[in-house]
């Protein structure tokens, strides 16, 4: 039965897109589609659907979306809505039927790019009355000329590809091009729900004026945050978000966790999401607030984050140089010019003694020689640290895989920007704008934007001399008492 459910689709694809005719597109459906299908022990419509979902993620790019996040989807359902659009269907498998089967009243459109997971998707719908399924991408104008009381997308997000610039679009990444494309086709009382990456909630440039646009012409319902590593694969932290039509009220924000194990799938595990704190805020809080940050909404509501608000602050990019290292593609032993790498942060200090060497003309490095009191932190990496640059006889510069804050002396000192960056509440500030999920991943650019306390340059300069002072003492201590240490063992063992 399985060879026959695999002729089926052969049969549609070699009719429709003309397998057998391109041996790249033969060799695709072979690797795609033959080794899941021949675990299919019936050729039933739902094992066929399970196998589509067994498809490795690394190898088609389809991202598998959790039952968890289905049911979050599927809450979303109501009796007055007559037509769904599920974009991408190939990546809500195996929920697919099982909710169009839950939901029999709906005219369900389901869309995909690939010829080859249309055909398969239209074979698990054959019979279906109240299913279309079509080819077309999210990530253009015109893949349909209907609009939906309900939409459903997880798109594309977290590559460094970029839709076509002729398209028009505020910004250029996938997953913001397809929110603002998909919004093209609500319907007057319609609902989009997406999954998409964090970074929509308080980038700068394009991405902010994509939240003003939303922001103005919709109505933003629900702003989200999911649990570290929802959406397995991206490495990226992700939010889920509800716009409607009409104009925004109130605005339902939620954060959920980790609960417990479900299923596995792809080798892991999934867990289920658990709702653990929510509240509401106005459009004019959130115009206020200039973002949609997550933390700071929630945070709000503590003694700190209103601690925060009442002092003096402003952002990092108007009182410092913030921008990315230098990429080195070759180091040389004997190199004049040492390189600052993630490895050589310490807690407090720099691992001088450990830099590498780069042999390059100085001309060409200039723009990133690093000066007396430059802040330095990871780009990238599983640790954050603040660390400040003192001087040295030779020249140095940052890696790529670090940023650099310099300062501007006369309001900012160096000293102060790591003792607040190092601070529980400037840990805070780093996570919200932090893109990453088991590894971190920090923009310059979000970085920029990130609003510091700053009292008078004279106050922050007595705070930074008492810093330097007593850290002074610590490591003098800690060097005493290491050396005692080392000095009784040596004479303990001596003595054995």
């Amino acid at each position: 039965m399985t060879e026959e459910v695999i002729g089926v689709v052969e049969e549609k694809l070699k009719k429709k897109f003309g397998i057998g005719q391109d041996k790249e597109q033969d060799g695709l459906f072979s690797k795609v589609f033959s080794d899941p299908i021949s675990m299919a022990d019936h050729g039933d419509p739902a094992e066929l659907e399970a196998a589509f979902a067994s498809l490795d993620s690394k190898t088609t790019g389809i991202v598998h979306i959790p039952a968890a996040l289905i049911q979050i989807f599927q809450d979303r359902f109501e009796p007055d809505i007559k037509t769904v659009l599920i974009a991408e269907g190939e990546k809500f498998a195996p929920f697919l039927r099982a909710t169009v089967d839950r939901f029999p009243y709906c005219q369900y459109t389901i869309t995909t790019q690939n010829p080859m997971y249309e055909a398969v998707l239209e074979l698990l719908f054959k019979g279906y009355e109240n299913v279309t399924v079509t080819g077309g991408s999210i990530y253009e104008y015109g893949f349909s000329d209907e609009k939906f009381d309900l939409i459903f997308s997880v798109p594309v997000f977290g590559g460094r590809s970029f839709v076509d610039s002729k398209q028009q679009f505020i910004c250029r990444e996938y997953e913001m091009v397809a929110l603002e494309n998909l919004l093209l086709h609500l319907s007057g009382e319609g609902e989009l729900v997406m999954i998409l990456p964090a970074r929509l909630t308080f980038a700068a440039g394009n991405i902010k004026e994509l939240r003003d646009f939303v922001q103005q012409m919709y109505r933003v319902k629900e702003i989200s945050e999911l649990p570290a590593g929802t959406i397995s694969g991206t490495g990226l932290k992700t939010v889920l978000i509800s716009v409607g039509t009409g104009k925004t009220d109130a605005v339902t924000i939620r954060k959920y966790e980790a609960g417990e194990f479900l299923s596995e799938r792809e080798g892991g595990k999934e867990r289920n999401v658990v709702q653990t704190n929510e509240t509401f805020v106005f459009l004019d809080e959130l115009e206020e607030q200039g973002d949609w940050n997550l933390d700071r909404l929630f945070a709000s509501q503590d003694d700190e984050w209103l601690k925060y608000q009442n002092i003096r602050k402003t952002q990092l990019g108007d009182i410092a140089d913030v921008f990315r290292g230098k990429a080195i593609n070759r180091r040389d032993k004997s190199g004049s010019i040492a390189v600052v790498n993630i490895t050589n942060l310490l807690e407090y200090d720099i691992d001088y003694d450990g830099l590498d060497t780069i042999d390059e003309p100085e001309r060409k490095v200039a723009n990133y020689v690093l000066q007396e009191g430059d802040v330095l932190i990871p780009a990238r990496g599983t640790a954050m640290r603040a660390v400040v640059y003192e001087k040295k006889p030779y020249t140095c510069i940052a890696s790529s895989n670090i940023i650099v804050i310099r300062p501007d002396q006369r309001q900012l000192s160096g000293v102060y920007l790591k003792m607040f960056l190092d601070s529980p509440f400037g840990n805070k500030l780093l996570a919200s704008i932090q893109q990453g999920t088991t590894v971190m991943n920090i923009s310059y650019r979000d970085l920029k934007i990130m609003e510091i306390p700053l009292p008078a340059i004279e106050r922050q300069r007595e705070l930074a001399e008492e810093y330097e002072k007593e850290l002074r003492v610590y490591q003098t201590s800690i060097q005493e008492a290491e050396k005692r240490w080392r000095s009784v063992v040596s004479r303990l063992q001596g003595e054995m």
